[in-house]
């Protein structure tokens, strides 16, 4: 169950990415893709417990809601 988690979460924040680059979506709409994302990974990582890659993901939760706060 965990790995498919992973897996999602990477596929979720891949569309993110794309749909930035590419503008094919609001912007404010990808920072909430990512913040999906990134979400998922944080439960994966204090299930795992991997600290490390836990506050990375912390970190941009922030960075997503911030995004989300400043394009919408």
């Amino acid at each position: 169950m965990i790995e498919k988690l992973k897996w999602i979460s990477v596929a979720i924040t891949i569309i993110a990415a794309v749909t930035i680059s590419f503008k094919l979506t609001a912007i404010w709409l990808s920072y909430c893709l990512f913040l999906i994302g990134h979400s998922i990974m944080i439960y994966v990582m204090i299930r795992n417990k991997d600290w490390s890659l836990l506050t990375m993901n912390l970190i941009w939760v922030i960075i997503d809601i911030t995004g989300f706060i400043n394009w919408f």
